[in-house]
Protein backbone atom coordinates (compact mmCIF):
# COMPACT_ATOMS: atom_id res chain seq x y z
CA UNK A 1 0.00 0.00 0.00
CA UNK A 2 1.02 3.63 -0.76
CA UNK A 3 0.41 6.19 2.08
CA UNK A 4 0.14 10.09 0.71
CA UNK A 5 2.28 12.03 2.10
CA UNK A 6 2.22 15.23 3.43
CA UNK A 7 4.00 16.72 0.49
CA UNK A 8 2.27 15.06 -2.50
CA UNK A 9 -1.11 15.90 -1.00
CA UNK A 10 -0.52 19.61 -0.09
CA UNK A 11 1.20 20.14 -3.95
CA UNK A 12 -2.01 18.18 -5.00
CA UNK A 13 -4.56 19.67 -3.31
CA UNK A 14 -3.61 23.44 -4.40
CA UNK A 15 -4.99 22.10 -7.54
CA UNK A 16 -8.26 21.58 -6.01
CA UNK A 17 -8.88 24.78 -4.58
CA UNK A 18 -7.43 26.25 -8.18
CA UNK A 19 -10.32 24.77 -9.94
CA UNK A 20 -12.69 25.40 -7.55
CA UNK A 21 -11.92 28.84 -7.75
CA UNK A 22 -12.51 29.17 -11.38
CA UNK A 23 -15.71 26.63 -11.27
CA UNK A 24 -16.99 29.17 -8.80
CA UNK A 25 -16.49 32.30 -10.52
CA UNK A 26 -18.84 30.71 -12.98
CA UNK A 27 -21.24 29.68 -10.50
CA UNK A 28 -25.14 30.32 -11.27
CA UNK A 29 -27.56 32.08 -8.69
CA UNK A 30 -31.31 31.13 -9.00
CA UNK A 31 -32.88 33.85 -11.49
CA UNK A 32 -35.94 35.46 -10.54
CA UNK A 33 -38.28 35.86 -13.59
CA UNK A 34 -38.53 32.27 -16.21
CA UNK A 35 -38.26 32.69 -19.36
CA UNK A 36 -40.54 29.89 -19.74
CA UNK A 37 -42.22 26.95 -18.18
CA UNK A 38 -42.78 23.58 -19.62
CA UNK A 39 -45.43 21.96 -16.94
CA UNK A 40 -44.34 22.76 -13.69
CA UNK A 41 -40.40 22.66 -14.58
CA UNK A 42 -39.34 26.31 -15.04
CA UNK A 43 -36.09 27.80 -16.88
CA UNK A 44 -35.08 30.88 -15.01
CA UNK A 45 -33.02 33.89 -16.46
CA UNK A 46 -29.85 32.54 -15.08
CA UNK A 47 -29.87 29.48 -16.32
CA UNK A 48 -30.95 30.49 -19.80
CA UNK A 49 -28.31 33.51 -19.56
CA UNK A 50 -25.70 30.68 -18.39
CA UNK A 51 -26.71 28.83 -21.53
CA UNK A 52 -25.93 31.81 -23.70
CA UNK A 53 -22.65 31.67 -22.65
CA UNK A 54 -21.98 28.39 -22.96
CA UNK A 55 -23.39 28.36 -26.62
CA UNK A 56 -20.85 28.65 -30.09
CA UNK A 57 -20.29 31.90 -31.71
CA UNK A 58 -22.24 30.63 -34.39
CA UNK A 59 -25.14 30.78 -32.52
CA UNK A 60 -24.57 34.01 -30.05
CA UNK A 61 -23.34 35.65 -33.87
CA UNK A 62 -26.83 35.65 -35.30
CA UNK A 63 -29.55 38.67 -34.75
CA UNK A 64 -30.41 38.59 -30.99
CA UNK A 65 -33.61 37.52 -31.38
CA UNK A 66 -32.97 34.34 -33.31
CA UNK A 67 -30.02 33.30 -31.43
CA UNK A 68 -31.96 33.26 -27.89
CA UNK A 69 -34.81 31.46 -30.01
CA UNK A 70 -32.13 28.61 -30.82
CA UNK A 71 -30.94 28.53 -27.37
CA UNK A 72 -34.13 28.64 -25.45
CA UNK A 73 -35.08 25.83 -28.25
CA UNK A 74 -31.99 23.75 -26.79
CA UNK A 75 -32.94 23.99 -23.63
CA UNK A 76 -36.42 22.71 -23.95
CA UNK A 77 -35.71 20.06 -26.19
CA UNK A 78 -33.25 19.06 -23.00
CA UNK A 79 -35.94 19.26 -20.56
CA UNK A 80 -38.45 17.56 -22.81
CA UNK A 81 -36.16 14.44 -23.87
CA UNK A 82 -35.23 14.28 -20.21
CA UNK A 83 -38.61 13.83 -18.95
CA UNK A 84 -39.57 11.36 -21.43
CA UNK A 85 -36.46 9.37 -20.15
CA UNK A 86 -38.12 9.44 -16.72
CA UNK A 87 -41.17 8.22 -18.01
CA UNK A 88 -39.55 5.26 -19.82
CA UNK A 89 -37.81 4.62 -16.73
CA UNK A 90 -34.14 4.89 -18.62
CA UNK A 91 -33.36 7.26 -15.01
CA UNK A 92 -32.96 3.63 -13.06
CA UNK A 93 -29.94 3.60 -13.94
CA UNK A 94 -26.76 2.99 -11.51
CA UNK A 95 -24.29 4.31 -13.66
CA UNK A 96 -26.39 7.25 -14.47
CA UNK A 97 -27.08 8.20 -10.40
CA UNK A 98 -23.22 7.93 -9.81
CA UNK A 99 -22.39 10.17 -12.45
CA UNK A 100 -25.16 12.69 -11.31
CA UNK A 101 -23.98 12.13 -7.90
CA UNK A 102 -20.53 13.17 -8.87
CA UNK A 103 -21.58 16.72 -10.19
CA UNK A 104 -23.54 17.43 -7.34
CA UNK A 105 -20.64 16.83 -5.16
CA UNK A 106 -18.33 18.62 -7.71
CA UNK A 107 -21.14 21.48 -6.66
CA UNK A 108 -21.37 20.96 -3.29
CA UNK A 109 -17.26 21.59 -3.17
CA UNK A 110 -17.89 24.80 -4.72
CA UNK A 111 -20.19 26.04 -2.40
CA UNK A 112 -17.91 24.70 0.81
CA UNK A 113 -14.59 27.07 -1.21
CA UNK A 114 -16.85 29.98 -1.29
CA UNK A 115 -18.17 29.58 2.37
CA UNK A 116 -15.02 28.63 4.02
CA UNK A 117 -12.32 30.38 1.91
CA UNK A 118 -13.43 32.83 -0.24
CA UNK A 119 -15.97 34.58 1.99
CA UNK A 120 -13.91 35.04 5.02
CA UNK A 121 -11.08 37.05 3.05
CA UNK A 122 -11.09 40.67 3.37
CA UNK A 123 -8.96 43.45 1.48
CA UNK A 124 -8.09 46.80 3.13
CA UNK A 125 -6.89 49.46 1.58
CA UNK A 126 -3.78 49.94 3.08
CA UNK A 127 -3.05 45.95 1.80
CA UNK A 128 -3.70 47.45 -2.02
CA UNK A 129 -1.72 50.62 -1.47
CA UNK A 130 1.59 48.65 0.03
CA UNK A 131 0.99 46.24 -2.37
CA UNK A 132 1.06 48.69 -5.40
CA UNK A 133 4.33 50.36 -3.93
CA UNK A 134 6.08 46.38 -3.59
CA UNK A 135 4.89 46.16 -7.16
CA UNK A 136 7.08 49.16 -8.55
CA UNK A 137 10.22 47.56 -7.03
CA UNK A 138 12.25 45.09 -9.23
CA UNK A 139 14.82 42.70 -7.86
CA UNK A 140 18.18 41.29 -9.31
CA UNK A 141 18.17 37.82 -7.58
CA UNK A 142 20.38 34.85 -7.25
CA UNK A 143 18.97 31.39 -6.59
CA UNK A 144 20.48 28.50 -5.54
CA UNK A 145 18.61 25.07 -5.22
CA UNK A 146 19.20 20.98 -3.72
CA UNK A 147 17.66 18.54 -1.94
CA UNK A 148 20.55 18.62 0.46
CA UNK A 149 19.78 20.97 3.72
CA UNK A 150 23.05 20.88 4.29
CA UNK A 151 24.40 22.08 1.31
CA UNK A 152 21.90 24.56 1.55
CA UNK A 153 22.81 25.56 5.22
CA UNK A 154 26.52 26.14 3.44
CA UNK A 155 25.11 28.07 0.77
CA UNK A 156 23.17 30.17 3.09
CA UNK A 157 26.40 31.13 5.18
CA UNK A 158 28.35 32.30 2.02
CA UNK A 159 30.42 29.29 2.52
CA UNK A 160 29.31 27.14 -0.73
CA UNK A 161 29.78 29.34 -3.90
CA UNK A 162 26.92 28.78 -6.19
CA UNK A 163 25.60 28.88 -9.91
CA UNK A 164 22.52 30.64 -10.36
CA UNK A 165 19.39 28.76 -11.21
CA UNK A 166 16.42 30.55 -12.88
CA UNK A 167 13.42 30.69 -10.13
CA UNK A 168 11.37 29.71 -13.05
CA UNK A 169 10.46 29.05 -16.44
CA UNK A 170 10.16 32.40 -18.78
CA UNK A 171 11.58 34.61 -16.26
CA UNK A 172 13.39 37.60 -17.02
CA UNK A 173 17.35 37.37 -16.79
CA UNK A 174 20.14 40.19 -16.96
CA UNK A 175 23.84 40.00 -17.32
CA UNK A 176 25.83 41.54 -14.22
CA UNK A 177 29.34 41.33 -14.67
CA UNK A 178 29.80 41.03 -10.94
CA UNK A 179 27.87 38.35 -10.85
CA UNK A 180 27.00 36.69 -14.47
CA UNK A 181 23.48 35.86 -15.35
CA UNK A 182 20.67 36.60 -13.03
CA UNK A 183 16.48 36.81 -12.44
CA UNK A 184 15.27 40.53 -13.12
CA UNK A 185 11.57 39.92 -10.81
CA UNK A 186 8.76 41.76 -9.33
CA UNK A 187 5.77 40.92 -6.64
CA UNK A 188 3.80 39.38 -9.33
CA UNK A 189 6.00 37.19 -10.73
CA UNK A 190 6.78 35.16 -7.35
CA UNK A 191 4.56 33.37 -4.69
CA UNK A 192 4.03 35.18 -1.71
CA UNK A 193 6.07 33.29 0.29
CA UNK A 194 8.86 33.81 -1.72
CA UNK A 195 7.84 37.48 -2.02
CA UNK A 196 7.96 37.47 1.50
CA UNK A 197 11.73 36.22 1.59
CA UNK A 198 12.85 38.48 -1.47
CA UNK A 199 11.13 41.64 -0.05
CA UNK A 200 12.55 41.63 3.16
CA UNK A 201 15.99 40.13 2.38
CA UNK A 202 18.72 42.67 3.59
CA UNK A 203 20.79 43.74 -0.18
CA UNK A 204 23.48 41.37 -0.96
CA UNK A 205 22.68 38.83 2.00
CA UNK A 206 21.83 35.19 1.99
CA UNK A 207 18.43 33.90 3.17
CA UNK A 208 18.21 31.26 5.49
CA UNK A 209 17.63 28.17 3.76
CA UNK A 210 13.59 28.30 2.33
CA UNK A 211 11.86 24.28 1.79
CA UNK A 212 9.05 24.21 -1.04
CA UNK A 213 8.02 20.79 -0.02
CA UNK A 214 10.06 18.91 -2.38
CA UNK A 215 13.59 21.01 -2.83
CA UNK A 216 15.36 23.79 -0.33
CA UNK A 217 16.74 27.12 -1.61
CA UNK A 218 18.26 30.24 -0.89
CA UNK A 219 18.29 33.69 -2.38
CA UNK A 220 20.74 36.74 -2.64
CA UNK A 221 19.01 39.81 -3.63
CA UNK A 222 21.91 41.73 -5.34
CA UNK A 223 20.54 44.75 -6.61
CA UNK A 224 17.18 46.73 -6.27
CA UNK A 225 15.35 48.97 -8.82
CA UNK A 226 12.50 51.40 -7.77
CA UNK A 227 9.83 53.50 -9.08
CA UNK A 228 10.28 56.75 -7.12
CA UNK A 229 7.12 58.62 -8.13
CA UNK A 230 4.08 56.98 -7.23
CA UNK A 231 1.20 58.15 -8.14
CA UNK A 232 -2.71 58.33 -7.50
CA UNK A 233 -4.08 57.86 -10.64
CA UNK A 234 -1.66 54.88 -11.57
CA UNK A 235 -2.78 53.11 -8.06
CA UNK A 236 -6.19 52.75 -9.38
CA UNK A 237 -5.68 52.11 -12.26
CA UNK A 238 -3.99 49.04 -11.01
CA UNK A 239 -6.24 48.91 -7.80
CA UNK A 240 -8.99 46.30 -9.49
CA UNK A 241 -5.61 43.91 -10.46
CA UNK A 242 -3.86 44.21 -7.12
CA UNK A 243 -6.94 43.36 -5.04
CA UNK A 244 -7.47 40.02 -7.07
CA UNK A 245 -3.69 38.85 -6.50
CA UNK A 246 -4.23 40.19 -2.38
CA UNK A 247 -7.38 38.01 -2.14
CA UNK A 248 -6.20 34.62 -4.48
CA UNK A 249 -3.07 34.50 -2.41
CA UNK A 250 -5.04 34.89 0.96
CA UNK A 251 -7.69 32.31 -0.40
CA UNK A 252 -4.52 30.37 -1.32
CA UNK A 253 -3.46 30.35 2.18
CA UNK A 254 -6.84 29.82 3.79
CA UNK A 255 -7.18 26.75 1.90
CA UNK A 256 -4.31 25.20 2.61
CA UNK A 257 -5.21 25.76 6.10
CA UNK A 258 -8.70 24.71 5.33
CA UNK A 259 -7.40 21.17 3.75
CA UNK A 260 -4.96 20.40 6.14
CA UNK A 261 -7.46 20.64 9.31
CA UNK A 262 -9.74 18.20 6.87
CA UNK A 263 -7.13 15.75 5.52
CA UNK A 264 -5.54 15.25 8.29
CA UNK A 265 -7.29 12.38 10.23
CA UNK A 266 -8.20 10.83 7.05
CA UNK A 267 -5.10 8.57 6.15
CA UNK A 268 -5.37 7.93 2.80
CA UNK A 269 -3.97 4.49 1.62
CA UNK A 270 -3.68 3.63 -2.14
CA UNK A 271 -3.53 -0.06 -2.50
CA UNK A 272 -0.21 -0.88 -5.04
CA UNK A 273 -1.93 -3.73 -6.30
CA UNK A 274 -5.50 -2.07 -8.26
CA UNK A 275 -2.73 1.11 -8.86
CA UNK A 276 -0.49 -0.91 -10.80
CA UNK A 277 -3.31 -3.00 -12.61
CA UNK A 278 -4.59 0.33 -13.50
CA UNK A 279 -1.19 1.42 -14.67
CA UNK A 280 -0.71 -1.36 -16.84
CA UNK A 281 -4.09 -0.96 -18.70
CA UNK A 282 -3.56 2.44 -19.29
CA UNK A 283 0.26 2.35 -20.61
CA UNK A 284 -0.80 -1.08 -22.67
CA UNK A 285 -3.81 1.39 -24.50
CA UNK A 286 -1.85 4.41 -24.93
CA UNK A 287 -1.95 6.26 -28.07
CA UNK A 288 -0.16 4.72 -30.87
CA UNK A 289 2.01 8.27 -32.05
CA UNK A 290 4.07 10.31 -30.81
CA UNK A 291 2.49 11.66 -27.61
CA UNK A 292 2.74 14.75 -26.06
CA UNK A 293 4.26 14.14 -22.48
CA UNK A 294 0.88 15.17 -21.04
CA UNK A 295 -2.52 14.69 -22.22
CA UNK A 296 -5.83 13.03 -20.88
CA UNK A 297 -6.91 9.75 -21.20
CA UNK A 298 -9.54 9.41 -23.92
CA UNK A 299 -12.80 7.65 -23.99
CA UNK A 300 -11.59 4.98 -26.02
CA UNK A 301 -8.85 4.23 -23.60
CA UNK A 302 -11.72 4.58 -20.84
CA UNK A 303 -13.42 1.63 -22.78
CA UNK A 304 -10.95 -0.67 -23.43
CA UNK A 305 -10.12 -0.55 -19.49
CA UNK A 306 -13.87 -1.36 -18.66
CA UNK A 307 -14.37 -3.81 -21.33
CA UNK A 308 -11.09 -5.88 -20.82
CA UNK A 309 -10.86 -5.48 -16.88
CA UNK A 310 -14.39 -6.27 -15.62
CA UNK A 311 -12.62 -8.48 -12.83
CA UNK A 312 -10.56 -5.77 -11.12
CA UNK A 313 -12.84 -2.41 -11.51
CA UNK A 314 -14.78 -3.51 -8.02
CA UNK A 315 -11.27 -4.17 -6.42
CA UNK A 316 -10.95 -0.79 -3.82
CA UNK A 317 -7.86 1.48 -5.09
CA UNK A 318 -7.80 3.70 -1.99
CA UNK A 319 -9.30 3.68 1.76
CA UNK A 320 -9.29 6.50 4.01
CA UNK A 321 -10.78 6.78 7.27
CA UNK A 322 -14.65 7.86 6.61
CA UNK A 323 -15.03 5.57 3.12
CA UNK A 324 -12.97 3.60 0.10
CA UNK A 325 -13.04 3.92 -3.58
CA UNK A 326 -12.84 1.45 -6.46
CA UNK A 327 -11.39 1.18 -9.40
CA UNK A 328 -14.69 1.83 -11.26
CA UNK A 329 -15.57 5.10 -9.00
CA UNK A 330 -11.66 6.50 -9.82
CA UNK A 331 -12.72 6.03 -13.73
CA UNK A 332 -16.27 7.29 -13.36
CA UNK A 333 -14.60 9.97 -11.45
CA UNK A 334 -12.03 10.54 -14.47
CA UNK A 335 -14.72 11.01 -16.93
CA UNK A 336 -16.57 13.55 -14.79
CA UNK A 337 -13.39 15.76 -13.88
CA UNK A 338 -10.55 14.63 -15.80
CA UNK A 339 -7.34 15.61 -14.49
CA UNK A 340 -3.86 15.14 -17.68
CA UNK A 341 -2.44 11.86 -17.46
CA UNK A 342 1.55 11.96 -18.85
CA UNK A 343 2.61 9.15 -21.06
CA UNK A 344 6.43 10.09 -20.34
CA UNK A 345 6.91 7.04 -18.65
CA UNK A 346 5.33 3.57 -17.28
CA UNK A 347 6.12 5.30 -13.92
CA UNK A 348 4.47 8.95 -15.07
CA UNK A 349 1.51 7.25 -15.58
CA UNK A 350 1.45 5.56 -12.47
CA UNK A 351 2.30 8.72 -10.50
CA UNK A 352 -0.65 10.84 -12.69
CA UNK A 353 -3.23 8.32 -11.69
CA UNK A 354 -1.85 8.07 -8.12
CA UNK A 355 -2.17 11.79 -8.03
CA UNK A 356 -5.97 11.62 -9.36
CA UNK A 357 -6.95 9.10 -6.97
CA UNK A 358 -6.02 11.43 -4.38
CA UNK A 359 -7.66 14.39 -5.98
CA UNK A 360 -10.60 12.25 -6.04
CA UNK A 361 -10.70 10.81 -2.51
CA UNK A 362 -10.28 14.50 -1.34
CA UNK A 363 -13.31 15.55 -3.37
CA UNK A 364 -15.32 13.06 -1.71
CA UNK A 365 -14.65 13.71 1.47
CA UNK A 366 -14.94 17.52 1.00
CA UNK A 367 -18.11 16.65 -0.26
CA UNK A 368 -19.10 14.80 2.67
CA UNK A 369 -18.31 17.52 5.15
CA UNK A 370 -20.34 19.91 2.50
CA UNK A 371 -23.50 17.59 2.74
CA UNK A 372 -23.14 17.45 6.72
CA UNK A 373 -23.39 21.70 6.56
CA UNK A 374 -26.05 21.02 4.26
CA UNK A 375 -24.29 22.70 1.43
CA UNK A 376 -26.87 20.12 -0.76
CA UNK A 377 -29.61 21.98 -0.31
CA UNK A 378 -28.68 25.61 -1.70
CA UNK A 379 -30.40 26.54 -5.02
CA UNK A 380 -27.19 26.38 -6.66
CA UNK A 381 -25.88 22.67 -6.13
CA UNK A 382 -30.16 21.93 -7.01
CA UNK A 383 -30.04 23.34 -9.87
CA UNK A 384 -26.33 22.07 -11.03
CA UNK A 385 -27.58 18.48 -9.70
CA UNK A 386 -30.91 19.32 -12.06
CA UNK A 387 -29.27 20.02 -15.15
CA UNK A 388 -26.55 17.18 -15.16
CA UNK A 389 -28.91 14.81 -14.57
CA UNK A 390 -31.26 16.20 -17.61
CA UNK A 391 -28.44 16.67 -20.19
CA UNK A 392 -27.21 12.40 -18.70
CA UNK A 393 -31.00 11.87 -19.65
CA UNK A 394 -31.34 13.61 -22.66
CA UNK A 395 -28.11 11.70 -24.14
CA UNK A 396 -29.85 8.59 -22.64
CA UNK A 397 -33.15 8.97 -24.77
CA UNK A 398 -31.19 10.11 -28.10
CA UNK A 399 -29.11 6.53 -27.73
CA UNK A 400 -32.74 4.42 -27.10
CA UNK A 401 -34.08 6.35 -30.15
CA UNK A 402 -31.29 5.53 -32.20
CA UNK A 403 -32.01 1.39 -30.99
CA UNK A 404 -35.48 1.84 -31.34
CA UNK A 405 -34.98 3.05 -35.55
CA UNK A 406 -32.01 0.58 -36.01
CA UNK A 407 -34.41 -1.79 -34.93
CA UNK A 408 -37.11 -0.87 -37.42
CA UNK A 409 -34.98 -0.06 -40.35
CA UNK A 410 -31.82 -2.57 -39.95
CA UNK A 411 -30.75 -2.05 -43.45
CA UNK A 412 -31.38 1.01 -44.77
CA UNK A 413 -29.26 2.73 -47.26
CA UNK A 414 -29.88 6.18 -46.41
CA UNK A 415 -29.70 5.27 -42.65
CA UNK A 416 -28.06 8.59 -41.53
CA UNK A 417 -30.94 10.80 -43.00
CA UNK A 418 -33.46 9.10 -42.05
CA UNK A 419 -32.32 8.71 -38.91
CA UNK A 420 -31.77 12.03 -38.67
CA UNK A 421 -35.11 12.88 -39.25
CA UNK A 422 -36.92 9.88 -36.98
CA UNK A 423 -34.81 11.52 -34.25
CA UNK A 424 -36.20 15.61 -35.17
CA UNK A 425 -40.18 14.18 -35.63
CA UNK A 426 -39.81 12.42 -32.58
CA UNK A 427 -38.62 15.63 -30.64
CA UNK A 428 -41.60 17.66 -32.36
CA UNK A 429 -44.15 15.13 -30.56
CA UNK A 430 -42.71 15.76 -27.16
CA UNK A 431 -42.89 19.26 -27.55
CA UNK A 432 -46.29 19.40 -28.83
CA UNK A 433 -47.55 17.45 -26.03
CA UNK A 434 -46.15 19.56 -23.65
CA UNK A 435 -47.54 22.72 -22.15
CA UNK A 436 -44.95 24.61 -22.49
CA UNK A 437 -45.58 28.66 -21.74
CA UNK A 438 -42.95 31.03 -22.83
CA UNK A 439 -42.40 34.55 -21.63
CA UNK A 440 -40.56 36.69 -24.82
CA UNK A 441 -40.28 39.60 -22.69
CA UNK A 442 -38.23 38.47 -20.04
CA UNK A 443 -36.31 36.49 -22.37
CA UNK A 444 -35.62 39.28 -24.51
CA UNK A 445 -34.34 41.24 -20.95
CA UNK A 446 -32.28 38.61 -19.68
CA UNK A 447 -28.56 40.32 -19.72
CA UNK A 448 -25.50 38.98 -21.51
CA UNK A 449 -22.16 39.70 -22.20
CA UNK A 450 -21.53 41.13 -25.67
CA UNK A 451 -24.99 42.24 -26.44
CA UNK A 452 -25.59 42.09 -30.06
CA UNK A 453 -22.19 41.26 -31.05
CA UNK A 454 -20.14 37.87 -31.95
CA UNK A 455 -18.50 37.02 -28.49
CA UNK A 456 -14.98 37.36 -28.34
CA UNK A 457 -14.54 34.35 -26.48
CA UNK A 458 -15.46 31.14 -27.61
CA UNK A 459 -16.24 28.80 -23.91
CA UNK A 460 -16.03 24.91 -24.11
CA UNK A 461 -18.28 22.59 -21.90
CA UNK A 462 -16.91 19.68 -21.19
CA UNK A 463 -19.36 16.50 -20.86
CA UNK A 464 -19.54 13.01 -19.57
CA UNK A 465 -18.92 10.77 -22.56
Amino acid sequence: MIKITRKVRYSLLLVLFIGLWLISNCARKPGQEPVAIIADRPISADEFAFAYEMAPRSITSLPKQKARKVILDQLIERITLAREAERLHLDQDTLLEKTVDFYERLAINRELYLKHVRQPVKVTEKEERQVFELSRIKLYVRHFNTEQIDLAKQASLGILPFQHTALFSGVQQIELAEYGLIDQVSWRDIPQEIADILYHLPLKEFSEPYFDGNRYHVFQVVDIEKEVLLRENDFQANRESINGIIRRRKENKIAGDFVQQIMADQNVMIKAEALNLLTEEIWRDRPAETPTLEQFITNREVNTITDNSRDFLNNPIATFSSGRMTVADILINYKVNPIKISYQSKMAVRESMKNAVGMYVRDWVFSEKGRKERLDRKPSVIAEERTRREHLLMRKMLTHLGREFYEQYPDTADSQERLEKFIADYKTNLREAEKIDVDNDNLMAVKTTDEGLARKIDFVAFHTQ
